[in-house]
Parts: C-alpha cells; sequence; structure tokens
C-alpha cells in the first residue's frame, strides 16, 4: 500500500503487524542485544519506505518487552522536492502517534549530493550526530535480506574480502560511534510487504528505486531475479546464509590477527615487518587494515593499494615506501612504518596537462585525462550520480584546452555541481571533513581562464556539467595511491 493516507491509529497498526510474525520479526542477536541487562535508546532511522515502516512498528511493539526507548530520525536528501518533504511529514506524523521522540535534517543547500557515495555519507553523519544528542546508544537500520545479496554483487565487483562480504551485518560496532544494528535482516522483501499490506499499513515509495541507471536498483530489478530463475532457487536466501558464514570466519580470523600481529591493533606507528612476513596472508592483510584503520588512512587504501602493500612487505626488496594519502608507508629490512608526507618534505608541485596526458604529481599520485564519446548508457550515468567523485570526473571542455594541476592555495573558490553558488574551497573542505595535510596534497584541476573544474572527492564544476546534449566529455581520473 505505498503512498496512501496514514491509518488512523499506528499504535494499532503496530500491534496487529507485531502479531503476524511475533517476536520472530526483530532478528535473533540484535533482539538479544536489545534485551540486554539495562534498558537502551536506539535512534530508528526511518525514510518512510516499507522496510524502514515495519522495523519501526515491531520496535515500538516490542519496547516495553525490551525495555528499550526509541527515537525516530529522518533525513530528507530533498531529491525529490515535493515527495520528499512528504516523506519527512509521514514520518513525523507516524512518530508523533507512536509518542517518539522525532528528529530530522534536510540536506543543506550548500550540499551537491551528486553521487548515492555522498548522499550516504550525509545521511550517516545526521544519525550519528542525533543519536550522540539523544543519548542513544544504538542507531537501527532498516536493511532486509534482500540487501545481502545486492551488497554481495556490488562488492565483488569491487574484489572485497571476507569482511566486505559480511555486510550488512546484523550488529556492527564501532569504538566512535553508537552501533549499528539492522533488527529485519533475517526478512525478505516480500515477507514485510506481505504482512504490511495485511495490516493495511502503508509506506512511502521512492520512485528513484525504479531508475535502472543506478547500479544498485539494476541488480535489485534485473540481475538478481535472473539469477534466481537461472539456478532455480532463492539466490537472496542462499547470500544471506553466506554472509552469515563469512561474518563467522572474519570474525575468527580478526581474532587471530588480535593474538598474532597485536600492534596492528593500536596506535603504533611502526609494525615489526618479520612478524608480518611470518604470518598467514590472511592475517597479516587483516592486520595492515586494522593499523590504517587505527590511524584513520583506511579510506586512503584502495584495494589494488593493499595488494602493492602486501606485495612489499613480502617482497625480497629490503626497502621501499609507497603513499597513503597525506602519509607514506616506509618498509626497510625490519619495519613498516608511517611517515607524515609533510615531515618527508612532501608538497604538490604545480604542472599543465592535455587531453590523453598522464601526469605523475610530486606527491606520487597520479592525474590521467582522455577524451570519450558519449553513449546514452554512459551519458545516463554520470548525469544519475553513478561516478565515484573521489577517483573520476568527467567534465565538458573543449579537446585543445590544456588545463592547469596544481596545489590548493588561499582564497580559492569553486562551485561544484549542484551547487547554489560558489564559496571558498577550504569551506568545502571543512564541510567535508578532509583534513589539513589532505588538503595541501589534493590537486586542483584548473582551466585556462582560472575556473577550478574538479577536485577529487568533489564533483566537478557545475560549469563543465554534462547535459542530454552533450556528446563529448574530458574523463578525469585520480590515482592517489601509486608507490614512488
Amino acid at each position: 500500500m505505498p503512498n496512501e493516507s496514514h491509518p488512523h491509529n499506528w499504535p494499532e497498526a503496530a500491534g496487529c503487524l507485531y502479531g503476524e510474525l511475533g517476536a520472530h520479526s526483530l532478528h535473533a542477536n540484535v533482539r538479544e542485544l536489545l534485551a540486554g541487562d539495562s534498558s537502551q535508546r536506539v535512534l530508528v532511522a526511518c525514510s518512510g519506505g516499507a522496510d524502514s515502516i515495519f522495523m519501526l512498528c515491531q520496535l515500538w511493539a516490542q519496547a516495553d518487552e525490551l525495555d528499550i526507548e526509541l527515537v525516530v530520525a529522518h533525513y530528507n536528501h530533498r531529491w525529490r522536492g515535493e515527495d520528499s518533504q512528504l516523506d519527512a511529514t509521514f514520518v513525523q506524523e507516524l512518530a508523533q502517534q507512536l509518542n517518539c521522540p522525532f528528529v530530522t535534517a534536510a540536506r543543506p543547500e550548500n550540499e551537491a549530493a551528486f553521487t548515492e557515495t555522498t548522499a550516504r555519507a550525509l545521511r550517516l553523519d545526521f544519525l550519528r550526530a542525533a543519536a550522540q544528542e539523544h543519548s542513544c546508544q544504538c542507531i537501527a537500520f532498516g536493511h532486509q535480506q534482500d540487501d545481502v545479496l545486492e551488497t554481495q554483487l556490488q562488492r565483488l565487483a569491487r574484489g572485497s574480502g571476507s569482511d566486505g562480504l559480511a555486510a550488512p551485518r546484523p550488529i556492527h560496532f564501532f569504538e566512535a560511534y553508537p552501533t549499528h544494528v539492522r533488527p529485519v535482516l533475517h526478512l525478505g522483501a516480500g515477507a514485510i510487504r506481505m504482512a504490511l499490506n495485511a495490516c493495511e499499513i502503508p509506506w512511502r515509495e521512492d520512485i528513484s528505486n525504479q531508475d535502472l541507471g543506478i547500479s544498485r536498483n539494476a541488480l535489485r530489478h534485473n540481475v538478481i531475479p535472473s539469477l534466481s530463475e537461472a539456478l532455480a532457487r532463492n539466490a537472496s536466501a542462499g547470500a544471506a546464509r553466506s554472509r552469515f558464514l563469512l561474518e563467522e570466519e572474519a570474525d575468527a580470523l580478526d581474532g587471530l590477527a588480535r593474538l598474532t600481529l597485536p600492534e596492528a591493533f593500536s596506535d603504533s606507528v611502526t609494525l615489526d615487518r618479520v612478524a608480518l612476513r611470518s604470518a598467514p596472508r590472511a592475517l597479516t592483510r587483516r592486520a595492515l587494515s586494522a593499523w590504517f584503520s587505527a590511524h584513520h588512512l583506511i579510506q586512503s587504501m584502495s584495494a589494488p593499494a593493499m595488494d602493492l602493500l602486501m606485495a612489499a612487505v613480502y617482497a625480497l626488496k629490503r626497502k621501499n615506501r609507497l603513499s597513503a594519502g597525506a602519509f607514506y608507508i616506509e618498509l626497510d629490512e625490519a619495519t613498516v612504518r608511517l611517515v607524515s608526507a609533510q615531515v618527508a618534505g612532501q608538497f604538490l608541485v604545480s604542472g599543465s596537462i592535455e587531453a590523453g596526458e598522464s601526469l605523475m604529481l610530486s606527491t606520487g599520485a597520479l592525474l590521467e585525462t582522455e577524451f570519450v564519446e558519449l553513449d546514452d548508457a554512459l551519458r545516463s550515468t554520470i548525469m544519475t550520480g553513478g561516478v565515484n567523485a573521489d577517483l573520476e570526473a568527467y567534465v565538458a571542455v573543449a579537446a585543445e584546452e590544456a588545463l592547469e594541476v596544481r596545489g590548493w592555495q588561499q582564497g580559492d573558490r569553486f562551485r561544484p555541481l549542484g551547487a547554489p553558488g560558489t564559496k571558498k574551497l577550504k569551506d568545502w573542505f571543512i564541510d567535508r571533513h578532509i583534513p589539513v595535510m589532505e588538503r595541501k596534497l589534493l590537486p586542483l584541476v584548473v582551466s585556462q581562464s582560472g575556473e577550478i573544474i574538479w577536485v577529487p572527492g568533489f564533483p566537478p564544476a557545475d560549469t563543465m556539467k554534462i547535459g542530454t546534449a552533450t556528446k563529448w566529455a574530458l574523463r578525469l581520473t585520480y590515482q592517489p595511491r601509486n608507490p614512488i
């Protein structure tokens, strides 16, 4: 019953929904966590869609039994104009009828939510801030069983390991943030919608979920049904079991790595290379990932970069150095250590580049350019935000134009795609929580007129956007972690 008027009595509707599935409506592990020795406050992330409405109603119906208090949170991405506002109103009215505190926020006017990655980051920042403000120990997300296979397929394409393929987990602990819980991860989308319909409970339907230009939607509507049909079995249910087994194995490997290479799970800047080489590769890889996480550098290590580092650790070469964001990883015969790029005396030296050329930057990063002809599929991918702005941009510039590549300077102004106007690049950096050292190493791609047309991590300049009539575009790719 998508987008119908809400029922007159939401508490009654929630009770009906609980009657459909009972205690089984909540994942056993999540239920056990929530029913702990002390009462807890749970921030419930509710978009207004079927999955989050089902989750909220089930948590509310069992709140007294579990001794939990709910706070309802809704983030308005403002992607769909009036419909987005109707989503927020729908969730607010539901929260009020359930007598739950309600907290909301909308995407700022000056924040261009160009990609799904950016949108998720904005929403997560809001949820974590709201959880802290309302003293919530957990944040509940409405991911369900069908989301597992979609996530696995995306991560298989990226080459993820057991940790990546074990996501999303029903419970995910963090040192600095509230615990993430997914109470309905064990239930399929079909079962959830059947239960909602049985109790005549409406939900809000996001029309963008039908856009096949978004990779997750294409997987959901085309690939996964075809896969299930070809195998004559429920591929989503099988993927959910694999996720559970991978979680068990990932946890076991994590425990062994902590015993074998404990220094990697601390804030130590130096690791024992001999110990790393002596351990099984699976434990070494896991220990290195934990080490980067401890130093807030995990986002600076792509899968290829980790492969390069693993090869360097085990290689016969006695000395090596690789880049990792604002740091270098230096290897000698006995140790692996982190050295600040500033300490190492590195900075971004200006240069120029033309279409079809590659430019090795003084930081060890690589910038490549090529002119590409746009077909309908690629143009749609670009215009719907299907480009990873951290590593890639498509801009409409003349083929013969030479571009300058330089570092950030005080007073630089930038208007990324979708922003209402320009503002200081420094302010954009602050909004995105980009560390000062990282800012000084990011390359700015500048046109002949002096306009900043791209900074890795942001959408390209609004004046250079790809339109429906654009036939050729300059593709810019940034590889920040090449060995030097």
